[in-house]
């Protein structure tokens, strides 16, 4: 009864917050509320974790006969620290934004932060796949709302119809590996898929992450910078890292052909999203690539039959990269607080992630493991350089900002802290040593590559001091374009305006003149095909 409470608690918050703020406006008590109510969440799911697992059933589905079993919540070790995680990331967005308490939609930006965590939540902690779905759509609606309001070009929806098709895609593959699933063991929850279903599972969180295939639909809001905007990007990712983590193994042959195409995608995923990381302008606009990168790290450990180590690369792109996409606007006197979010990213001995070497490299070290291995000082390069570039100082800031701001960004640290301390049994561990101190000379060596070459390199006449440069830069610029799928996206918009015109001249047809003429045709060819079945 405890989970789907504090679920009812976020809920009734969040439209607390929406009725008070319409009836008689007070930017305080909306704030107070939302804070209360989720820094409760937060506390109240570290008390969950003295008691894991925990099970809730929901009110059957009806009909009955449809379905195998009733729809239920879960939290174990494999969703909690998710679970932990976006309500961190909502409470310290609840903190943060108090920079921002002087805008009349900032108690329903903060209602709106509320409802995302608890719908997620959701989704998060669904014990069957009916629940996960029913969760996506519901979750797939509410953004696709967002992204349609704050869409930047008025005049083109191809993103927005790439976005559409993509999450669709990723429903029917969940239903499809539920259907497979149901073929072997009826009635099976999250925790126990089998393995003919792994594959469409993956699939399925593989579509919505970006990863399998590789595709960066760039749907940038203009609030991209704020909180809540955030957490809107952020929380939909948690429940397709969760699933990724209930995998079970050998769901796909080590040895087949998918395998390691799935392999090799993961790979260049990794390693293109995390160049693209570190090259990128500034945070924010680099987001979509921090998420990809990360997600391709998760997918990487389920192929490699270690799915429950993909939770420390989840928990890290939501709480590593939460404190430094929430640092904004920059205060010049706690910079240094970004960096603590490499806790959770650098995988140094008994760190957050260390234990997540074990999945990323397999049992062999291979090709995809350097990659991967490259990839991750990549990963680390990119934050410091972003936590040491963010621009711009902000000052005359009310006297309780000063204080809650500061306090989210050491929420977040601190929540890194504790579950790389006491997230599960047996996270606390030395990891692969040797590939830690790789990735840590590899980032190391960057950093001095660039204070001595890159930093002092005259940026405004590179292509005249690189060779090839103007190919290369064609080449990368084509890559981007066929991996963000737009063509696809313009394509199958163009398609869907082609079918409305046809439908639009049939309805012109059929409202003309001769529409009644036309209708006579019609049945009689249907009378037609109808009699040609019938034998005497």
């Amino acid at each position: 009864m405890v989970i789907p409470l504090l679920i009812l608690v976020l809920l009734a918050a969040s439209a607390a917050i929406t009725i008070f703020n319409a009836v008689k406006p007070k930017v305080s008590r909306a704030w107070m509320i939302a804070l209360i109510s989720a820094l409760a969440a937060w506390l109240a799911f570290f008390v969950l974790r003295l008691y894991l697992p925990l099970d809730f059933a929901l009110p059957p589905w009806k009909p009955d006969a449809l379905f195998y079993s009733a729809p239920s919540l879960a939290i174990n070790y494999e969703n909690w620290p998710y679970a932990v995680s976006l309500v961190t990331l909502c409470t310290a967005v609840i903190l943060t934004d108090s920079t921002r308490s002087f805008l009349p939609s900032s108690p329903d930006s903060w209602a709106g932060a509320i409802a995302i965590t608890a719908l997620n939540l959701v989704g998060l902690l669904a014990g069957d796949p009916l629940t996960l779905m029913f969760a996506w759509v519901v979750i797939d609606t509410i953004e696709f709302i967002h992204l349609y309001q704050n869409r930047p070009e008025r005049n083109t929806d191809a993103g927005l119809a790439g976005f559409l098709s993509v999450r669709i895609l990723s429903v029917i593959a969940l239903a499809a590996g539920t259907v497979a699933g149901w073929k072997t063991l009826p009635a099976f929850g999250l925790a126990q898929i089998p393995q003919n279903a792994g594959i469409y599972f993956l699939l399925a969180a593989g579509l919505r992450l970006g990863v399998l295939p590789l595709n960066l639909p760039a749907l940038n809001s203009r609030t991209a910078k704020q909180g809540s905007a955030l957490l809107i990007r952020l929380a939909p990712v948690a429940s397709s890292l969760a699933l990724i983590a209930r995998l079970p193994e050998g769901f796909l042959p080590a040895k087949s052909s998918l395998h390691t195409l799935l392999l090799v995608l993961a790979s260049i995923a990794a390693l293109y999203a995390s160049a693209m990381w570190l090259t990128g302008k500034s945070q924010h606009e680099t987001l979509p690539f921090w998420i990809v990168a990360l997600a391709s790290f998760a997918i990487t450990c389920a192929l490699n039959d270690r799915a429950e180590t993909s939770r420390v690369w989840g928990v890290a792109l939501l709480l590593s990269g939460g404190v430094l996409f929430l640092f904004d606007p920059p205060i010049r006197r706690i910079r240094f607080l970004p960096l603590l979010g490499l806790i959770g990213l650098s995988a140094l001995p008994y760190t957050l992630a260390a234990s997540g070497w074990n999945g990323l490299l397999g049992e062999k070290f291979t090709l995809s493991g350097a990659v991967m291995l490259l990839s991750h000082a990549l990963l680390v390069l990119g934050f410091i350089r972003h936590a040491f570039e963010i621009s711009g100082t902000v000052t005359g800031l009310e006297k309780h900002a000063r204080i809650t701001y500061p306090l989210g960004l050491i929420l977040i640290v601190q929540t890194i802290i504790i579950i790389g301390l006491a997230g599960w049994p047996g996270i606390l561990t030395l990891g692969v040593w040797w590939a830690s101190l790789a990735s840590l000379a590899l980032t190391l060596l960057g950093t001095f590559l660039y204070r001595k070459w890159a930093a002092r390199l005259p940026l405004s006449s590179i292509a005249n001091n690189l060779p090839f440069f103007r190919l290369w830069n064609f080449l990368l610029k084509s890559f981007q374009q066929v991996l963000s799928l737009r063509w696809l996206y313009q394509a199958f918009a163009w398609l869907l305006e082609r079918f409305a015109a046809l439908v639009g001249l049939v309805n012109q047809i059929m409202d003309s003149e001769g529409g009644i003429l036309w209708s006579l045709v019609f049945l009689a060819v249907l009378i037609t095909l109808f009699l040609s079945g019938v034998t005497p």
